[in-house]
C-alpha cells in the first residue's frame, strides 16, 4: 500500500482568500523529493552564481550562468578569481562537498537547534546557538547582530533599527527559508516562523522579502503555478509596505517586457539607491529592496 503523509492547511486561508479551508496530501516520497529539491536547488543556485557576486552590478552577465565556473575556466568573463569564490570546487572537493557559505550554512544551525528544543524555540535558544556555532564569515546584518549577542543583546534587539543600522540588508530572506520546509503547504505558519527568524538581524520592510519567500516556498509543495505563487507571495506582504510596491512594479514589469534584461534595467532604475538613507553607497547593492525583487 502507497504510504502517505497528510498535511491539514487550514494555514491556506490566505488574506486574499486564494485558498479555502482544506485537507492536502502528498506522498512520503514527493515530499522527500521536494524537500531535497529545495536544498540542492539553494546550493546550485548558490554556487553557479558565487564566482559572480558583485561582479555585474550595471550589467546582465554576457552569457547566461548555466553551468559551474571557476578561475581557472572563466570562458573570458570577469569574475572572482582571487578568494574563494572563484575556486568553489576546488573548497568543495578539499571539504569531501561538506562546505558552504553564510547564504546556507545558517539554515544548519537553525536546523541543528529546531532538533534540540522543537519547533516553538524561542529568541533566548536562537541567540545561543549563534554565539556558539555562527562566528566567521558572516557581514552587514548578520555580523552586526552576532557582534551584538557578544555585548548581552538577545534577538530581536539584535536586529531593530536602533540597534542594528544594516536592518534593510539581504541577509535574513537568505537564511530562512528552512522554515518552509518545517511547515510545508501550512503557509502561514511558515510566514510566522521565517519573520521570526529574520527579526534577528531585520526590521521593518527588512523582512518583508523574507515573508514573500516564505510564503513561496511553502506554497510551491503543492502549487506548480508560478503566477499563482507570486501572488500567494504578495498577499502576505503589508500593502503598505515599499517592497509590495516594488512586486507591484515587477509584475507590471513582466508583463510589459518580452526580454527579461529590460525588466532588469527597471528595476536597477527604480529600486536600487533604496533605501537612500545608506550612509555607503556599497550597501545598496546588498539591501532587501533590490535583492528581494
Amino acid at each position: 500500500m502507497r504510504r502517505y503523509i497528510f498535511i491539514i492547511v487550514l494555514v491556506f486561508l490566505l488574506p486574499q482568500g486564494l485558498y479555502t479551508q482544506d485537507f492536502r496530501e502528498i506522498s512520503r516520497e514527493e515530499l522527500r523529493s521536494k524537500i531535497e529539491g529545495y536544498w540542492l536547488g539553494q546550493l546550485v543556485g548558490n554556487y553557479m552564481g558565487f564566482p559572480f557576486e558583485f561582479v555585474f552590478s550595471d550589467e546582465p552577465a554576457p552569457v547566461f550562468i548555466d553551468r559551474y565556473y571557476n578561475a581557472t575556466d572563466s570562458a573570458d568573463i570577469r569574475m572572482n578569481k582571487t578568494d574563494r569564490r572563484g575556486n568553489v570546487n576546488i573548497f568543495a572537493d578539499a571539504l569531501g562537498g561538506a562546505w558552504s557559505d553564510d547564504d546556507s550554512d545558517i539554515e544548519f544551525v537553525t536546523l541543528h537547534t529546531v532538533e534540540a528544543n522543537g519547533l516553538d524555540l524561542n529568541y533566548q535558544e536562537i541567540t545561543e546557538a549563534w554565539k556558539k556555532h555562527i562566528n566567521r564569515f558572516i557581514w552587514v546584518s548578520n555580523r552586526k547582530a552576532r557582534d551584538l549577542m557578544d555585548v548581552g543583546l538577545v534577538a530581536p534587539d539584535t536586529g531593530k533599527k536602533e540597534n542594528n543600522p544594516y536592518w534593510f540588508a539581504i541577509d535574513p530572506q537568505l537564511v530562512n527559508e528552512i522554515w518552509s520546509v518545517f511547515y510545508p503547504g501550512m503557509v502561514s505558519q511558515a510566514v510566522s516562523r521565517a519573520e521570526w527568524g529574520a527579526r534577528i538581524t531585520s526590521d521593518d520592510w527588512g523582512t518583508h522579502p523574507t515573508i514573500f519567500y516564505g510564503a513561496l516556498y511553502s506554497a510551491a509543495f503543492f502549487e506548480k503555478d508560478v503566477a499563482k505563487l507570486y501572488d500567494i507571495g504578495m498577499s502576505y506582504v503589508p500593502e503598505s509596505s515599499p517592497f509590495y510596491k516594488g512586486l507591484q512594479d515587477v509584475k507590471r514589469w513582466h508583463a510589459e517586457f518580452e526580454d527579461w534584461r529590460d525588466t532588469r534595467e527597471q528595476i536597477k532604475k527604480h529600486y536600487l539607491h533604496y533605501p537612500k538613507v545608506v550612509e555607503n553607497p556599497w550597501f545598496y547593492e546588498v539591501s532587501a529592496m533590490i535583492n528581494g525583487l
